[in-house]
C-alpha cells in the first residue's frame, strides 16, 4: 500500500522515543497480520483485536505498509 509522496518531515526525538514510536508500529502491524489470519481462517493463534477490513489482502497490505514506515524510521536510526 503505497502513498505516495509527501512533504517530508523531520522530527529530533531521543533514541528512547523513537523505540517507543517502532515499538508502537510493531504491534499495530500485528494487529493488521491477526486480522490477516481472521479472516484467511476464522481464527487467530492469539487472543487478539480483529480490524476492520474488506478481505485478508487488505489487512497484508496495510501491514505491509506498516513494515514499510518501520524500516524507513530504522534506516534513519543506524
Amino acid at each position: 500500500m503505497r502513498i505516495k509522496k509527501d512533504k517530508i518531515v523531520t522530527l529530533k526525538l531521543p533514541r528512547l522515543m523513537v523505540g517507543q514510536v517502532i515499538d508502537g508500529l510493531q504491534e499495530r502491524q500485528k494487529v493488521w497480520l491477526y486480522t490477516a489470519e481472521y479472516m484467511d481462517t476464522g481464527s487467530t493463534e492469539e487472543p487478539c483485536i480483529i480490524e476492520e477490513c474488506s478481505n485478508a489482502d487488505e489487512a497484508r497490505n496495510i501491514a505491509a505498509y506498516y513494515d514499510e514506515i518501520i524500516n524507513c524510521i530504522q534506516k534513519q536510526i543506524k
